[in-house]
């Protein structure tokens, strides 16, 4: 049965930014080595799959591609406009760009005339939270009003209501997943490092974090799904999932900072 790799980057650049959590920087990728991975993508045996289409074909609505493979951004970061687009354009891709819309037009993060670029380029653009809160920290009511706002502003910016939704940190689980939905949103999409299969929309979609520092080789075997590279993904994001619940989320973003100022590609 085949089975979809959807990729997970954030910023592409290099060092820390003024006002980032700590450990930001280890999901920089250069625009370089952004492009060598689309180069990859380009002449291996996967195939790259619009968004809507793989999502169409999870629900049963049409067929997977053998080894596909989408590319999926969150934030909004500045980089999405005048790095990661032209990048995709020249490749002839398409990527889904998860949007937080309290952070558009502030520093470092793109601008609402810059969003609506991306949705006339073709690219998907869906909602990250509305300004970063883990939903985990939020129920009920406070939550469903959340993605609402979320949803609205998008909606009244790009003239359109987003379907997707992808969960800041990746928290919530399935109480975020199952407001999401009552809200509107079609997909929600989290990041556990999980191949998705047909009829694998039932819960948040998985997705493959790509850092800093990830060699050629091994992100081609991800996107060719190399059980040897899916397992040490899943190994890696198990560690650091185990740390965060022992050290909680703030002294763990610390812990990664100084990792990653060090040298080390957590």
């Amino acid at each position: 049965m085949n089975a979809a790799v959807v990729l997970m980057y954030h910023r592409l650049g290099e060092g820390a930014l003024p006002g980032r959590e700590a450990g930001e920087e280890s999901y920089a990728v250069t625009p370089a080595a952004f492009e060598a991975q689309l180069d990859v993508l380009a002449s291996s045996r996967s195939k790259v799959t619009r968004l809507p289409a793989l999502l169409d074909a999870v629900e049963g609505q049409g067929r997977l591609p053998a080894r596909a493979v989408a590319i999926t951004f969150d934030d909004g970061n500045a980089t999405d406009h005048h790095e990661a687009l032209p990048i995709l354009l020249r490749q002839g891709f398409d990527a889904a760009f998860f949007v937080t819309p309290a952070w558009v037009g502030t520093s470092g993060y793109m601008d609402w005339g810059q969003v609506r670029d991306l949705t006339a380029a073709g690219m998907t653009v869906g909602a990250h939270g509305l300004d970063h809160t883990l939903l985990s920290t939020l129920s009920g009511e406070a939550l469903r009003l959340h993605l609402r706002e979320a949803r609205r502003l998008l909606e009244a910016r790009l003239g359109h209501a987003p379907e997707t939704l992808s969960l800041p940190g990746g928290a919530g689980g399935q109480e975020a997943v199952a407001a999401a939905r009552a809200e509107g949103f079609r997909f929600v999409f989290d990041s556990r490092p999980r191949r998705l299969g047909p009829r694998g929309s039932a819960s948040a979609i998985p997705r493959f974090a790509v850092r800093r520092g990830d060699d050629i080789g091994s992100f081609r075997g991800l996107v060719e799904q190399s059980p040897a590279a899916l397992v040490r993904a899943w190994a890696r994001y198990g560690a650091l999932s185990g740390l965060r619940a022992v050290v909680g989320p703030s002294v763990y973003s610390r812990v990664r900072g100084v990792r990653m100022r060090w040298g080390s590609a957590s």
